[in-house]
């Protein structure tokens, strides 16, 4: 008698492990499957506003741009701060277009709209662009002047901060670049050549060209800044309560 009572509370026993094992079994695969669904929504919001993001940027600037987002949870950002810690576009460009990187801070909705407290970033230009964008800035054909003062290449000097024009063939002179009123300028070091006033429009393509790229990114971003880097010409970019949507 005594056997059987130590053989039923010994089956007790382990039939109370067992029931704890399983307990236990179960919250894990529910953990899983809680932190599986969260991987999920966590992807599935990034993709869904990255794809609406790049097409719609991709078509506003003309050429093909990525659109990301911080390291930080982007659904957790949403439900705790109703904003997203960061917003980073970027594009390689084109032929035309210079190559892109610029990032959003705190990003909100904002009376249906999209907006950024605050952007900065850069636009550059290489050699090949520079000049492409110089050559719309030469003068008419049939001008007296057309073949000796047409841009014929741009190479960056960062050493100098320069950029280096060489003009019909005939001399190479330097092109200083600057921001006035939030517009690029570039200014040549010399005004005439061969005893010919260089016309003074030369360097308008490339103004044009940038004014044209900033005016595609979101509204509110603005011109801060050039400089003359290895690549070519680096526009520092910025903006305070940019508008992205």
């Amino acid at each position: 008698m005594a056997r059987r009572d130590r053989m039923a509370h010994t089956g007790r026993r382990g039939g109370g492990r067992g029931a704890r094992r399983g307990c236990g079994c179960s919250l894990f695969v529910l953990l899983l499957l809680l932190v599986g669904l969260v991987v999920a929504a966590e992807f599935g919001a990034r993709w869904y506003l990255s794809e609406r993001a790049e097409s719609e940027a991709s078509a506003r600037l003309g050429a093909p741009v990525s659109v990301g987002f911080g390291s930080t949870s982007v659904l957790w950002d949403l439900a705790t701060a109703q904003a997203v810690g960061t917003v980073h576009l970027t594009s390689p460009g084109n032929a035309t277009v210079p190559r892109i990187d610029v990032t959003g801070n705190a990003v909100r909705l904002v009376d249906g709209g999209i907006r950024a407290d605050t952007a900065d970033g850069t636009a550059t230009l290489s050699g090949e662009q520079l000049a492409a964008a110089a050559a719309q800035g030469n003068p008419a054909e049939g001008s007296p002047v057309a073949g000796l003062t047409e841009v014929r290449s741009v190479r960056p000097d960062p050493a100098a901060g320069l950029l280096r024009a060489d003009i019909g063939g005939i001399a190479e002179i330097g092109v200083a670049p600057g921001v006035t009123d939030g517009q690029l300028t570039l200014t040549p070091q010399q005004t005439s050549l061969l005893g010919f006033e260089l016309p003074g429009g030369l360097f308008s393509g490339i103004t044009g060209t940038v004014d044209s790229t900033v005016a595609s990114l979101p509204e509110g971003v603005v011109i801060e800044g050039a400089r003359v880097v290895p690549e070519g010409l680096e526009v520092a970019l910025g903006g305070r309560d940019v508008v992205l949507r």
